[in-house]
């Protein structure tokens, strides 16, 4: 594990998420998307730019590098990598909270006990606007087939009609 670090701002909820799964601070598996895009992104750092120090709202990520990117040498990210870092970590999380939240087994359940258990085996808290954020994320997506291809992946759920 290096001891260099770069920081992104995420949400509160994929902060908590990251660090239950990852550790904190966070190492991603190495060989995956999520390593790649950070390599991909990972620049010598320019002449007369500092470190960063980590600010409020911004996860720590270790930089795993490779034989052609020591982070020693590339370990400067710029805002559009480190957007770039924040939309693949979401792409993780939305992965993850689909897989488990979509179940047929539970399709009698109420969403937001769904949802509430999620957080709960995933490391999130009930801080701030968690629950109410990830309920919505989650609702978005099934709204976006509905709406838009005419797919109802909520039928079966007891507290939905039609």
């Amino acid at each position: 594990m290096s001891d260099i670090l770069i920081y992104i701002k995420l949400p509160l909820y994929e902060r908590e998420w990251c660090e239950y799964h990852f550790g904190r601070p966070c190492e991603f598996p190495s060989h995956t998307n999520l390593n790649h895009v950070i390599r991909h992104f990972s620049r010598k750092r320019p002449d007369g730019v500092l470190p960063e120090t980590q600010q409020e709202g911004e996860l720590a990520i270790c930089l795993m590098g490779s034989r052609s990117k020591k982070p020693e040498i590339y370990n400067y990210i710029t805002k559009h990598g480190k957007a770039a870092i924040a939309e693949a970590i979401d792409d993780i999380f939305v992965m993850h909270m689909w897989e488990d939240l979509t179940d047929i087994g539970c399709r009698s359940v109420k969403l937001s006990k769904l949802v509430m258990d999620w957080m709960e085996n995933n490391g999130i808290s009930m801080k701030g606007n968690n629950y109410e954020n990830l309920r919505m994320k989650f609702q978005r997506i099934k709204d976006a087939y509905k709406k838009n291809n005419g797919i109802n992946i909520s039928r079966g759920y007891k507290h939905e009609s039609s």
